[in-house]
C-alpha cells in the first residue's frame, strides 16, 4: 500500500494533470466506449498507403454517432468519471509491467521526469478522447490509439498537441482493432495493449481479444513479450444494481441503455476467452469505489471484484 501511495502521488501529476483534489465530487458513473450489439463491416482505411483486408467488426455505427457527440466534453470532469478512474488503473498498468519487462523502478526528485515506459510501446484500443494514451505518453511510452469514430479521435488527436510529452501520440479514427490486426506493420509489435472498458460493449468479445492479442509482442530470447490490459464490469446481481439501476435509472448519471448486463465479463471468463490464444492471467484487482460514492474516490481491491475490475495477461511462457 505504501508503494501504491507513492504512485498516486505521481500519476496525480503525469497521469491526470487536469484532476485538482476536490474536483471528482459529483462525477457522473459511466463506462461508455464505442463497440455495441449490432455487428458492421469494417471501416474506410485512413491509412492511404495500406490496403486493409476486409474483416469482421465488433463496432456499431449507431454507438459511433452516439459517443461522438462527447468529443468535445472528454477531458471535463464532470462530463467523464474516467478521469477519477485513471489513476489507479494506471497504477495497476505501471506495476505490473516494470515486473513484467523488469524495468527500474527509477524514484527521481522531479517528479514530472517520472518515465517508467520510456522504450515501450503501447497500444489503447477504443482510445475515445484520449485519457489513457495520454497517460500513457506522460510515462514515457510510444502510443497508438485508435478508435471507430473518426470526430473523436480527431479531437483527442487536438488535445494531446497542448502537451511535449503526449502531442507524439499516433491516433487512428475509424478504424477497430480488427482492421488494425490485419495490417502487417503493426503485428506482434507492442509491448502493451489496453482494452479498459471496451470488452462489454463488443458484439464479438473472442474477435477483440484474438485481434488484440495478435498485436502483442511474442516472447524471443530474453525479450517476455507484451502484455495485455483488460478492465470491464462483472455480471454479478452487485453489478446490476451498481452500474444499471443505481447508475441508469436512480441517479440518472449516465443515460439509461448505456449497459447491457448480459455482456458483462467476469474474470474468470476473460482469462478462459485469453488462453485460446496463447496467454494467461497474470494478476488481476478489483477496481471499488469508497464511500460516499458520489465523489468516485477510487482504489484497489485484492479481493472484491463484484463491479469494476482489472486484469493483466502474458504470454504463458513468461513466469512473472
Amino acid at each position: 500500500m505504501a508503494r501504491f501511495r507513492e504512485r498516486m502521488v505521481l500519476f496525480s501529476i503525469n497521469v491526470c494533470p487536469n484532476l485538482k483534489s476536490k474536483g471528482t465530487s459529483h462525477v457522473p458513473f459511466t463506462y461508455s466506449r464505442y463497440f455495441s450489439s449490432s455487428p458492421t463491416n469494417n471501416a474506410t482505411s485512413t491509412h492511404n498507403s495500406t490496403k486493409i483486408i476486409e474483416t469482421k467488426s465488433s463496432v456499431s455505427s449507431d454507438e459511433v454517432s452516439k459517443f461522438s457527440s462527447m468529443a468535445g466534453t472528454w477531458w471535463k470532469v464532470k462530463h467523464n468519471p474516467l478521469i477519477s478512474m485513471n489513476p489507479v488503473r494506471m497504477s495497476f498498468i505501471t506495476d505490473q509491467i516494470m515486473k513484467h519487462c523488469s524495468l527500474p523502478d527509477h524514484r527521481r526528485r522531479d517528479i514530472k521526469s517520472y518515465e517508467p515506459y520510456k522504450g515501450l510501446r503501447a497500444l489503447d484500443i477504443g482510445c475515445g478522447g484520449g485519457l489513457l494514451s495520454e497517460s500513457l505518453a506522460r510515462l514515457g511510452a510510444s502510443v497508438t490509439a485508435i478508435d471507430p469514430s473518426e470526430g473523436v479521435a480527431k479531437a483527442a488527436e487536438m488535445h494531446s498537441k497542448q502537451n511535449e510529452k503526449t502531442k507524439t501520440i499516433e491516433y487512428k479514427g475509424g478504424i477497430s482493432a480488427e482492421e488494425l490486426a490485419s495490417r502487417e506493420e503493426y503485428k506482434e509489435s507492442f509491448d502493451m495493449v489496453c482494452v479498459l472498458e471496451v470488452i462489454e460493449h463488443a458484439t464479438d468479445p473472442r474477435s477483440l481479444m484474438k485481434a488484440a492479442i495478435s498485436l502483442l509482442k511474442k516472447p524471443k530470447g530474453d525479450d517476455p513479450g507484451g502484455m495485455l490490459f483488460v478492465s470491464t464490469i462483472n455480471r454479478t446481481a452487485k453489478s446490476f444494481g451498481v452500474a444499471i439501476l443505481g447508475a441508469e435509472y436512480v441517479t440518472g448519471k449516465v443515460p439509461i441503455g448505456t449497459h447491457n448486463w448480459s455482456q458483462f465479463m467476469s474474470p474468470e471468463e476473460v482469462e478462459t476467452l485469453v488462453r485460446d490464444f496463447g496467454l494467461v492471467e497474470n494478476e488481476k484487482m478489483g477496481m471499488v469505489l469508497r464511500p460516499p460514492f458520489y465523489d468516485l474516490n477510487w482504489y484497489l481491491n485484492e479481493n472484491d471484484f463484484d463491479v469494476n475490475w482489472i486484469g493483466s495477461y502474458r504470454y504463458e511462457r513468461d513466469k512473472c
